[in-house]
C-alpha cells in the first residue's frame, strides 16, 4: 500500500513525514527537478507548529525562525495602534514560529529525506492527472510516466488543467 502525494512543497513533504512517522509507505511527486529555498517570511499557527513537534522538528524549527510574542501595527513613526499577543504569549501550548518559508521547505526536504531515504520523494515528476480504480491509484506524469499506488492526496500548489 503505497500512497502517493503530488506535490513536494511544503504541505507534501509534511503528509509524508507524517505517514513515515506512522510507518506507512510514500512516494512524493515534485515538478522543480532541484528545489531551491525560495519565498518570504511565514507565520506558523501554534496549531500547525503542534503537528511539527510531534514530527521532532522543535530544535530546527527554533534553528531557522523565532516564536513569536506579537503580531501589531505601528505607524509610520512607531506609534503602536494594535498589538496582540501570538502563540505561548497568547496562552496557546504551543508557539507560534515566524521564519522564512524557503528554509522551512529545505529543512522539511533534508529530514524526509534524512529519515525515509532520498527515494522518497521524485523530483522533475510533473503530475498531470490521475487515475483511479476499484485497487489502486495512478499519477500521470508529463514525461509519460505513470507510478501506481494504493491511495493519491493532491498537495500541489498549481492547478492542473
Amino acid at each position: 500500500m503505497t500512497i502517493l502525494i503530488a506535490g513536494g512543497g511544503i504541505s507534501g513533504l509534511v503528509m509524508g513525514l507524517t505517514l513515515h512517522q506512522l510507518g506507512l509507505p510514500f512516494r512524493i511527486c515534485e515538478r522543480v527537478a532541484d528545489p531551491q529555498p525560495l519565498g518570504v517570511g511565514i507565520n506558523l499557527q501554534p496549531n500547525a507548529v503542534r503537528e511539527l513537534f510531534d514530527l521532532g522538528l522543535e530544535r530546527d524549527l527554533d534553528l531557522i525562525g523565532i516564536r513569536t510574542r506579537q503580531y501589531g501595527f505601528y505607524t509610520k513613526s512607531g506609534r503602536e495602534i494594535w498589538v496582540e499577543p501570538r502563540g505561548l504569549w497568547a496562552g496557546y501550548n504551543w508557539p507560534q514560529m515566524s521564519l522564512h518559508r524557503g528554509k522551512f521547505q529545505m529543512l522539511l526536504l533534508e529530514t524526509l529525506r534524512a529519515r525515509a531515504g532520498a527515494e522518497c520523494i521524485v523530483t522533475g515528476a510533473k503530475v498531470t492527472g490521475f487515475e483511479t480504480s476499484d485497487k489502486s491509484a495512478t499519477l500521470l506524469l508529463a514525461d509519460g510516466r505513470r507510478i501506481e499506488g494504493s491511495a493519491v492526496l493532491a498537495a500541489d500548489g498549481h492547478g492542473h488543467r
